[in-house]
């Protein structure tokens, strides 16, 4: 009977303990439960602010923005200045075209009293170059001084041409103030025709030096060509009728063989200094046919005057072509550059005429 009651005891005692087991691990399950839902609640309630900012889904996906270089243009490249010498060049042909003007403004108003005549061309003469310096600071766009430059001068050039024309052909010739009207017009419409071209075209200013020397060659030929052709047995005051015409139509001619060269080559300043100096090469190296016409029997020495502007045209090209070859005798390169020619002159000698060269050897 003992051993029947502690074993009665001993099962209730382990069924308590089974019972007081299962609570506690009941209570341990349900705190867990209840955390859980506590902490998912706090998570969501966290969320919905950050999902209420975000912008609402699109149902295409955005393009993407275009890069900035293809909204923006590249910028143009900054136009080169006039160099010292083209600006140079503007002042010393606006200080002639002022002095010009102030002698047109002298025939026009009569003026013959020394201390009244040298004032407008005292005044313009200053004011012209002054103002031009002013208009180029900052400096022009290279070219325009140029081409405006050449315009002045070829410009009064044309004037200075059907006057002389004029005056020399036609029975009321114009006189001073006539040929000083024409210089200044002819001047005026020439240099707004040369700004023109310099803003439009932005010529070379070695283009602008070479048509201003092609009208001064021109005239030269053209007017030697002109007086050696005249009529025979006629003094100089008829035989300047067709000087002034030849003068005229080579003037012109040489402005458009220059103009048309410039279209297919640009020629550099080397190239005009030889010009120029087988320009004058050319006319020196003729005078010897003068001798020819030494005698009583003989054509009028005149006639040279062709063989004179044969000669000089020859030595224009000649020196244009050859020169700057002629100038460097070696490989093109400084460094083998062997001989230079310095200097060319004419020497009178016993019964003729000959021509010293001097160079350097390397």
């Amino acid at each position: 009977m003992c051993i029947t009651e502690s074993a009665r005891r001993l099962t209730e005692r382990s069924g308590s303990a089974r019972a007081l087991r299962t609570v506690v691990l009941g209570a341990v399950a349900f705190r867990s439960v209840v955390l859980r839902a506590v902490v998912t609640g706090l998570l969501v309630l966290l969320a919905l602010p950050a999902r209420a900012q975000q912008p609402p889904a699109q149902p295409w996906a955005q393009p993407p923005p275009p890069p900035i270089s293809a909204s923006w243009a590249a910028a143009p490249a900054p136009a080169r200045s006039a160099s010292d010498f083209e600006s140079g060049t503007l002042y010393v042909t606006s200080a002639a075209f002022g002095v010009g003007l102030g002698v047109w403004l002298d025939a026009e108003l009569g003026l013959d009293d020394p201390g009244l005549l040298l004032i407008p061309p005292t005044l313009f003469g200053v004011a012209a170059p002054v103002t031009a310096y002013a208009w180029n600071h900052p400096r022009l766009p290279r070219g325009v001084p140029g081409a405006l430059s050449a315009g002045l001068l070829i410009g009064a050039g044309e004037g200075l041409g059907i006057a002389s024309l004029q005056m020399t052909t036609a029975d009321d010739p114009w006189g001073f103030h006539g040929l000083s009207r024409s210089m200044v017009i002819g001047s005026t419409l020439g240099g707004i025709g040369g700004y023109l071209v310099g803003e439009l075209q932005r010529p070379s200013p070695n283009i602008s030096a070479f048509a201003s020397s092609g009208v001064v060659w021109g005239t030269l030929v053209g007017s030697a060509i002109g007086l050696g052709a005249s009529a025979e047995g006629v003094g100089f005051s008829e035989a300047n009728d067709t000087m002034a015409l030849g003068g005229l139509i080579g003037f012109n001619a040489g402005l458009l063989v220059t103009m048309g060269l410039s279209t297919a080559f640009v020629p550099s300043l080397q190239q005009l200094s030889w010009m120029w100096l087988g320009a004058g090469v050319g006319a020196v190296a003729s005078l010897p046919v003068y001798l020819f016409y030494l005698g009583d029997d003989t054509p009028p020495a005149k006639r040279g005057l062709l063989f004179s502007a044969t000669a000089t045209t020859l030595g224009i090209i000649v020196g244009g072509v050859f020169g700057p070859g002629i100038g460097e005798l070696g490989l093109g390169s400084e460094s083998s550059r062997w001989a230079s020619i310095d200097y060319v002159t004419p020497v009178p000698v016993d019964g003729g005429l000959a021509f010293r060269l001097g160079g350097t050897l390397y």
